[in-house]
């Protein structure tokens, strides 16, 4: 291609330098596809260089505009503007490279008025809206939607997020890494909850013959350090583990169900007061936010000592909770005779089983965890009848639930037993969300992981839902989403 000289410059830069001596950071992680380039270029051809290129005094490399460089050797540049940065260290510019995307990332696009400013654009004489990066029939679709937006009412809800409305987005894909779920999880761990307490934080635990104490080791240390010997074929020692996985062992007592997940799931799916049944109660967290909520909940465990615990942990956190929230209930018992245990008439069934046998909690025979897997998936479809069973008509369920590998490798295909499970319970499949969750130290593992097994590391599981009778029904006895902050302004 053939050089030009530099377009019109609009920005504050220490110097013009050739496009040669502008060198991208070799662990630059945000990739750049086709279109961006080709929106950058024309850009940049149109309006000229209204950015600069960030270049770190310190390394040498490119830490904000490999977007920018790639569209100005499309253009065939010769020069472009750049910004000389210090950074005091390296961690510093690695921060500042990270951000670069990810601040644009985290906003949140309000169609109402991007609508108003494409009209605006389409009427200006002489451009060309598409330099706003939507083609043009997106844009027509846009101005679209905003002209059917006819009443007041309409265009008051279009110009407010969707984020603000429902409390997260409501896609497929809820991501627990971004900052305001982040920020909503610490709230509800200073309430005080301590969902990891009450099984396998003292004694001996068994996975497959392997035993070793983890008297001060959390579940998902162990459960991640099980995943691991499962991934790579071998066991190691504890003190091998936490050179792959320090993040774990530094995260010492914090493993809890996500306190937000469980907000969303009551706020979302169970009525106003509506009464929740948990077979798979476990830890304390979906019994506290349930009653944080107003929802009575009603929670079976195999173990005592996690009951015991669990309701140690509710008259701790009760008096920073507002008013007189129902007082959750669990009961010790076996889940396959729940029908023995709890009423009828829930509105609500939301419980997160054992990955089969991932986890090894107890000895005793009736343990899920300690079965094969036809052995489990039998007692476990049981379960959901039973509990699906006692569920009032036109209501909601969810499980929480993840794929876990058998002794040979594979996947069980658990995901989709419990789907099964829950159709011929009679129940219809509704929505299924993943959630992500933070890679932590998988970065560090999944590499001899995939090199020897060419197994993914996963970042995932899989929230389903599902439909008891009428669908319509059922949502419209869910009423308007209250999205009322529980602790105040001060939490």
């Amino acid at each position: 291609m053939e050089r030009k000289d530099s377009v019109k410059i609009f920005c504050a830069h220490d110097a013009m330098v050739g496009v040669e001596k502008i060198i991208p950071n070799p662990r630059n992680p945000n990739q750049h596809p086709e279109a961006q380039i080709s929106l950058l270029a024309r850009i940049i051809e149109a309006q000229g260089w209204r950015a600069p290129i960030t270049v770190s005094n310190r390394s040498g490399f490119i830490v904000r505009g490999h977007g920018r460089l790639a569209a100005a050797l499309r253009l065939g540049l010769t020069e472009c503007p750049v910004d000389f940065q210090d950074y005091a260290s390296e961690a510093e510019e690695w921060a500042d490279l990270i951000a670069d995307n990810r601040l644009a990332e985290l906003a949140v696009m309000d169609e109402g008025a991007l609508a108003g400013l494409l009209d605006e654009l389409s009427q200006a004489e002489g451009f060309d809206p598409t330099l706003s990066g939507f083609s043009a029939d997106l844009i027509e679709e846009l101005l679209g939607k905003a002209e059917a937006s006819d009443t007041p009412a309409d265009r008051q809800e279009a110009g407010q997020s969707l984020a603000e409305r429902f409390l997260a987005l409501p896609f497929s894909v809820l991501d627990a890494r971004m900052g305001p779920w982040q920020e909503r999880k610490a709230v509800w761990k200073r309430l005080g909850i301590k969902s990891e307490i009450g099984r396998g934080n003292d004694g001996d635990r068994k996975t497959r013959g392997l035993t070793f104490s983890i008297s001060s080791q959390p579940i998902s240390a162990y459960r991640a350090k099980n995943e691991l010997e499962r991934d790579l074929g071998e066991k190691m020692t504890w003190e091998e583990f936490a050179r792959l996985c320090p993040d774990e062992i530094k995260q010492l007592g914090t493993s809890i169900f996500d306190p937000v997940l469980c907000e969303l799931a009551y706020r979302w799916f169970c009525p106003p007061a509506g009464r929740v049944l948990d077979p798979f109660a476990g830890g304390s967290v979906r019994g506290i936010v349930a009653a944080a909520l107003g929802r009575e909940y009603f929670g079976v465990d195999l173990s005592a000592r996690q009951i015991e615990a669990n309701r140690l942990n509710w008259s701790e956190v009760l008096s920073a909770l507002p008013g007189c929230p129902p007082e959750p209930s669990w009961v010790a018992g076996n889940s396959v005779n729940i029908q023995n245990l709890a009423g009828r008439g829930y509105d609500f069934l939301f419980s997160c089983p054992p990955y089969v046998d991932l986890e090894k909690y107890s000895d005793n025979p009736d343990d899920l965890s300690n079965k094969p897997y036809p052995e489990f998936i039998s007692l476990y479809r049981q379960i959901i009848q039973n509990a699906a069973a006692l569920l009032a008509p036109d209501r909601f369920a969810c499980f929480v639930v993840g794929e876990v590998r058998a002794k040979g490798g594979e996947y069980c295909n658990f995901v989709s037993d419990t789907v099964k499970a829950f159709l011929d319970a009679g129940l219809a499949y509704y929505n299924e969300a993943i959630l992500i969750s933070a890679a932590g130290s998988l970065v560090v593992r999944v590499g001899k992981q995939f090199s020897n097994s060419r197994k993914l590391g996963k970042t995932h599981q899989n929230v389903l839902i599902f439909c008891k009778g009428d669908m319509k029904k059922a949502v419209a006895a869910l009423g308007e989403i209250d999205t009322a902050e529980i602790f105040g302004d001060d939490s």
